[in-house]
């Protein structure tokens, strides 16, 4: 089960530049239990962003499983309002609305819903990878791909989405054919990681089957986030589809 939680700030000076500090947020308002639990995961059950739509402040968490759903996500509809303790600021949550996803709902679209071989990610947040140590500060489609199998494997009770040689093939047949997009870098305590924002389109030049692959994967990621540090706000994307002459 995916769930997303849609809060307005009546604060227009809080950005994504403090969206580390809510998960500070977070873990005060959590059991000591389950924060502990977290923090020995290798990947988060949630992610959350800051973004801003039609002039207003809205953060978002997103939680991929029950669990996370019932621990993280549900308390924080309880609250009216949080304080950025760093900032020193408080600001009162407005217009809470939960959005429920089955990942029942995915794998039936998979098979049932034809897909266009063309499908544009819109990075919303800074996004960025890690390879070998060092981090990749543009949309690798293998690094993207890798990412989401991971996200979703971790995610799931019955599916287990990463393989090398499906990555392999999704990449070849593969290509980032349009782009629009800038660098951008995103604060952390004591340093801050560079990573881009805006839009790519793929073309999939394999069979149908692997374009409803990769939508899933996207889809996904809308609850996931993609890449490093989407618990802290990095790695917001969305899912936009394109017809062939778009």
């Amino acid at each position: 089960m995916y769930a997303e939680l849609k809060v307005e700030f009546d604060s227009n000076e809080i950005n994504f530049q403090q969206s580390s500090n809510l998960q500070g947020v977070l873990m005060e308002n959590i059991s000591s239990e389950y924060a502990e639990k977290l923090h020995g995961n290798q990947l988060n059950p949630y992610s959350q962003c800051i973004l801003k739509e039609e002039g207003k402040t809205i953060w978002y968490l997103k939680t991929l499983n029950t669990e996370a759903y019932e621990m993280l996500l549900l308390p924080m509809t309880k609250l009216d309002t949080i304080t950025l303790r760093k900032k020193n600021k408080t600001v009162n949550l407005l217009n809470k609305t939960v959005r429920i996803k089955e990942d029942k709902e995915l794998i039936k679209e998979f098979y049932e819903n034809k897909c266009s071989r063309y499908l544009e990610l819109s990075f919303k947040t800074p996004t960025s990878f890690k390879r070998d140590g060092k981090y990749v500060i543009y949309p690798d489609l293998s690094l993207i791909y890798g990412s989401l199998m991971r996200k979703f494997s971790a995610a799931s009770e019955e599916f287990n989405m990463y393989d090398e040689d499906t990555l392999e093939e999704l990449v070849t047949q593969s290509e980032i054919v349009r782009y629009r997009l800038q660098t951008i870098p995103f604060p952390l305590e004591k340093t801050n990681i560079t990573g881009f924002i805006g839009n790519i389109c793929i073309h999939i030049k394999g069979p149908e089957t692997m374009a409803r692959y990769v939508r899933m994967l996207a889809k996904f990621g809308e609850f996931s986030g993609v890449g490093i540090k989407t618990g802290m706000g990095m790695g917001a994307m969305k899912y936009i589809r394109r017809n062939e002459d778009d």
